[in-house]
Protein backbone atom coordinates (compact mmCIF):
# COMPACT_ATOMS: atom_id res chain seq x y z
CA UNK A 1 0.00 0.00 0.00
CA UNK A 2 2.68 2.35 1.17
CA UNK A 3 4.35 1.96 -2.71
CA UNK A 4 1.51 3.50 -4.14
CA UNK A 5 2.52 6.65 -2.56
CA UNK A 6 3.44 9.97 -4.07
CA UNK A 7 7.42 10.21 -4.04
CA UNK A 8 6.90 13.87 -3.82
CA UNK A 9 4.80 13.73 -0.54
CA UNK A 10 7.34 10.94 0.72
CA UNK A 11 10.57 13.82 0.57
CA UNK A 12 8.16 15.77 3.67
CA UNK A 13 7.94 12.83 5.70
CA UNK A 14 10.58 12.57 9.02
CA UNK A 15 13.82 10.99 7.67
CA UNK A 16 13.15 7.83 10.96
CA UNK A 17 9.65 7.31 8.33
CA UNK A 18 11.02 7.40 5.42
CA UNK A 19 14.33 5.13 6.27
CA UNK A 20 11.52 2.46 7.54
CA UNK A 21 9.11 2.82 5.09
CA UNK A 22 10.89 3.77 1.83
CA UNK A 23 14.31 2.29 2.00
CA UNK A 24 14.47 2.89 -1.97
CA UNK A 25 13.63 6.54 -1.73
CA UNK A 26 17.26 8.06 -1.36
CA UNK A 27 17.24 10.91 -4.03
CA UNK A 28 17.01 14.00 -2.88
CA UNK A 29 14.34 15.56 -4.19
CA UNK A 30 15.67 19.76 -3.93
CA UNK A 31 19.10 19.06 -5.88
CA UNK A 32 17.29 16.63 -8.57
CA UNK A 33 15.33 19.82 -9.36
CA UNK A 34 17.98 22.31 -8.85
CA UNK A 35 20.16 19.98 -11.21
CA UNK A 36 17.43 19.79 -13.77
CA UNK A 37 16.49 23.24 -13.95
CA UNK A 38 20.60 24.20 -14.25
CA UNK A 39 20.47 21.40 -17.01
CA UNK A 40 17.82 23.34 -19.03
CA UNK A 41 19.52 26.48 -18.56
CA UNK A 42 22.65 24.91 -20.11
CA UNK A 43 21.96 22.54 -22.65
CA UNK A 44 19.86 26.22 -23.64
CA UNK A 45 23.44 27.94 -23.90
CA UNK A 46 25.20 24.98 -25.56
CA UNK A 47 22.36 25.60 -27.97
CA UNK A 48 23.00 29.47 -28.73
CA UNK A 49 26.16 28.36 -29.18
CA UNK A 50 25.99 25.78 -31.62
CA UNK A 51 23.29 27.55 -33.82
CA UNK A 52 25.92 30.19 -34.18
CA UNK A 53 29.23 28.65 -34.14
CA UNK A 54 28.59 25.29 -35.84
CA UNK A 55 29.27 24.60 -39.35
CA UNK A 56 27.17 21.50 -40.02
CA UNK A 57 25.25 21.11 -43.11
CA UNK A 58 21.66 20.37 -41.12
CA UNK A 59 19.32 22.66 -39.91
CA UNK A 60 20.96 23.31 -36.81
CA UNK A 61 18.22 25.32 -34.87
CA UNK A 62 15.70 22.10 -35.56
CA UNK A 63 18.85 19.74 -33.66
CA UNK A 64 19.49 22.34 -31.05
CA UNK A 65 16.01 21.57 -30.01
CA UNK A 66 17.16 18.28 -28.76
CA UNK A 67 19.58 19.62 -26.62
CA UNK A 68 17.34 20.49 -23.38
CA UNK A 69 15.32 16.70 -23.81
CA UNK A 70 19.16 15.04 -24.09
CA UNK A 71 20.10 17.47 -21.10
CA UNK A 72 17.07 16.35 -18.62
CA UNK A 73 17.05 12.55 -19.48
CA UNK A 74 20.88 12.06 -18.53
CA UNK A 75 20.25 14.25 -15.49
CA UNK A 76 17.90 12.40 -14.15
CA UNK A 77 19.29 8.75 -15.31
CA UNK A 78 22.94 9.14 -13.38
CA UNK A 79 21.01 10.98 -10.18
CA UNK A 80 18.93 7.64 -9.72
CA UNK A 81 21.40 5.02 -10.83
CA UNK A 82 24.06 6.61 -8.65
CA UNK A 83 22.07 5.60 -5.66
CA UNK A 84 21.45 1.85 -6.29
CA UNK A 85 24.24 -0.39 -7.41
CA UNK A 86 21.18 -3.04 -8.73
CA UNK A 87 20.03 -0.03 -10.93
CA UNK A 88 22.82 0.56 -12.27
CA UNK A 89 23.59 -3.46 -13.84
CA UNK A 90 19.77 -2.96 -14.69
CA UNK A 91 20.86 0.21 -16.84
CA UNK A 92 23.43 -1.89 -18.31
CA UNK A 93 21.30 -4.68 -19.49
CA UNK A 94 18.01 -2.24 -20.63
CA UNK A 95 20.59 -0.10 -22.84
CA UNK A 96 22.15 -3.41 -24.33
CA UNK A 97 18.42 -3.93 -26.45
CA UNK A 98 18.28 -0.43 -27.61
CA UNK A 99 19.42 0.46 -30.86
CA UNK A 100 19.49 4.34 -31.52
CA UNK A 101 19.46 4.02 -35.47
CA UNK A 102 19.03 8.38 -36.17
CA UNK A 103 22.18 8.91 -38.37
CA UNK A 104 24.36 11.67 -36.90
CA UNK A 105 26.40 13.30 -40.72
CA UNK A 106 28.43 15.40 -39.12
CA UNK A 107 30.85 14.88 -36.75
CA UNK A 108 30.31 18.25 -34.87
CA UNK A 109 26.73 17.41 -34.33
CA UNK A 110 28.23 14.56 -32.45
CA UNK A 111 30.62 16.44 -30.17
CA UNK A 112 27.97 18.82 -29.01
CA UNK A 113 25.54 15.82 -28.45
CA UNK A 114 28.76 14.92 -26.11
CA UNK A 115 29.07 17.96 -24.60
CA UNK A 116 26.05 18.01 -23.56
CA UNK A 117 25.91 14.09 -21.89
CA UNK A 118 29.07 14.94 -20.08
CA UNK A 119 27.19 18.65 -18.56
CA UNK A 120 24.35 15.93 -17.84
CA UNK A 121 26.57 13.30 -15.83
CA UNK A 122 28.54 16.10 -13.69
CA UNK A 123 24.89 17.53 -12.87
CA UNK A 124 23.12 14.03 -12.18
CA UNK A 125 26.46 13.29 -9.74
CA UNK A 126 26.28 15.96 -7.69
CA UNK A 127 29.41 17.87 -9.59
CA UNK A 128 26.57 20.76 -10.29
CA UNK A 129 29.58 23.72 -9.84
CA UNK A 130 32.07 21.99 -11.70
CA UNK A 131 29.38 21.26 -14.49
CA UNK A 132 28.33 24.77 -14.61
CA UNK A 133 32.49 26.00 -15.12
CA UNK A 134 33.09 23.26 -17.23
CA UNK A 135 30.31 24.49 -19.80
CA UNK A 136 31.52 27.99 -19.46
CA UNK A 137 34.89 26.94 -20.22
CA UNK A 138 34.29 24.77 -23.14
CA UNK A 139 31.97 27.27 -25.16
CA UNK A 140 34.37 30.17 -24.38
CA UNK A 141 37.23 28.45 -26.28
CA UNK A 142 35.18 26.56 -28.92
CA UNK A 143 34.27 30.18 -29.63
CA UNK A 144 37.85 31.78 -29.45
CA UNK A 145 38.50 28.67 -31.63
CA UNK A 146 35.56 29.51 -34.43
CA UNK A 147 36.70 32.83 -34.50
CA UNK A 148 40.27 32.46 -35.68
CA UNK A 149 39.48 30.06 -37.93
CA UNK A 150 37.21 32.21 -39.52
CA UNK A 151 39.71 35.20 -39.98
CA UNK A 152 42.26 32.94 -41.12
CA UNK A 153 40.27 30.60 -43.11
CA UNK A 154 37.09 32.70 -44.58
CA UNK A 155 34.75 30.57 -46.58
CA UNK A 156 31.06 30.49 -47.62
CA UNK A 157 29.10 27.44 -48.00
CA UNK A 158 26.36 27.64 -50.78
CA UNK A 159 23.89 25.08 -52.66
CA UNK A 160 24.42 25.17 -56.18
CA UNK A 161 21.32 23.63 -58.42
CA UNK A 162 21.78 22.92 -61.94
CA UNK A 163 19.73 21.72 -64.18
CA UNK A 164 20.35 20.68 -67.93
CA UNK A 165 18.34 19.08 -70.90
CA UNK A 166 19.79 16.20 -72.21
CA UNK A 167 21.06 16.09 -75.90
CA UNK A 168 20.16 13.26 -78.05
CA UNK A 169 23.22 10.77 -78.10
CA UNK A 170 24.18 12.21 -74.69
CA UNK A 171 25.66 10.50 -72.10
CA UNK A 172 24.30 11.42 -68.73
CA UNK A 173 27.17 9.92 -66.80
CA UNK A 174 29.42 12.24 -68.46
CA UNK A 175 27.60 15.31 -67.95
CA UNK A 176 27.77 14.29 -64.00
CA UNK A 177 31.27 13.93 -64.41
CA UNK A 178 32.20 17.71 -66.33
CA UNK A 179 29.98 19.58 -63.61
CA UNK A 180 32.87 17.98 -60.70
CA UNK A 181 35.47 18.51 -62.88
CA UNK A 182 34.17 22.26 -63.33
CA UNK A 183 33.40 22.49 -59.56
CA UNK A 184 36.73 20.69 -58.50
CA UNK A 185 39.05 23.38 -60.04
CA UNK A 186 37.18 26.37 -58.17
CA UNK A 187 35.67 24.82 -55.01
CA UNK A 188 37.28 23.99 -51.25
CA UNK A 189 34.67 21.45 -50.74
CA UNK A 190 31.94 19.95 -52.53
CA UNK A 191 29.26 17.04 -51.73
CA UNK A 192 26.94 16.04 -54.22
CA UNK A 193 23.29 15.93 -52.13
CA UNK A 194 20.79 14.74 -54.92
CA UNK A 195 20.91 13.79 -58.09
CA UNK A 196 17.62 12.94 -60.61
CA UNK A 197 18.19 11.60 -64.02
CA UNK A 198 15.23 11.32 -66.36
CA UNK A 199 14.55 10.86 -69.89
CA UNK A 200 15.75 14.23 -71.12
CA UNK A 201 17.02 16.17 -68.31
CA UNK A 202 19.78 16.03 -65.33
CA UNK A 203 19.35 17.87 -61.82
CA UNK A 204 21.93 17.88 -59.69
CA UNK A 205 22.53 19.70 -56.07
CA UNK A 206 25.96 20.30 -54.78
CA UNK A 207 26.71 21.79 -51.66
CA UNK A 208 30.39 23.83 -52.40
CA UNK A 209 32.54 25.86 -49.95
CA UNK A 210 34.16 29.16 -51.86
CA UNK A 211 36.40 31.69 -50.24
CA UNK A 212 35.20 34.66 -52.48
CA UNK A 213 32.11 35.41 -55.07
CA UNK A 214 34.62 35.50 -58.01
CA UNK A 215 34.62 31.56 -57.74
CA UNK A 216 31.54 31.23 -58.24
CA UNK A 217 31.12 33.91 -61.41
CA UNK A 218 33.78 31.22 -62.42
CA UNK A 219 31.97 28.33 -62.14
CA UNK A 220 28.52 30.16 -63.33
CA UNK A 221 30.62 30.98 -66.79
CA UNK A 222 31.74 27.78 -67.39
CA UNK A 223 28.72 25.54 -66.99
CA UNK A 224 27.08 28.24 -68.87
CA UNK A 225 29.83 27.29 -71.83
CA UNK A 226 29.97 23.54 -71.43
CA UNK A 227 25.70 23.20 -71.20
CA UNK A 228 23.81 25.85 -73.30
CA UNK A 229 20.55 26.87 -71.65
CA UNK A 230 21.71 25.05 -68.25
CA UNK A 231 19.52 26.80 -65.36
CA UNK A 232 21.22 27.34 -62.25
CA UNK A 233 20.00 28.19 -58.86
CA UNK A 234 22.17 29.44 -55.90
CA UNK A 235 21.36 29.12 -52.17
CA UNK A 236 23.04 30.44 -49.10
CA UNK A 237 23.52 27.94 -46.60
CA UNK A 238 22.13 30.31 -43.59
CA UNK A 239 19.06 30.03 -45.40
CA UNK A 240 18.61 26.26 -44.95
CA UNK A 241 19.85 25.75 -41.15
CA UNK A 242 17.34 28.26 -39.63
CA UNK A 243 20.07 30.60 -38.04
Amino acid sequence: MLESVDPLLVAYLPKDIRSTFFPYASVGLAALILNLMIGYVLSSLIGIHFRKYSTAFGNRKDFSRLFPLLMLSVVLIITVVKSSLALALGLVGALSIVRFRTPIKEPEELMYLFLNIGIAIALGAGQTFAAMIACAVILILIAISKKRMARSFQEHGLFLSISYTVEENTSRESILTDLKSILTDHVLRMDLSRLDFSNSKVDALFFINIHTAEELDSIIFEVNNKFHQAQISILEQNDISGL
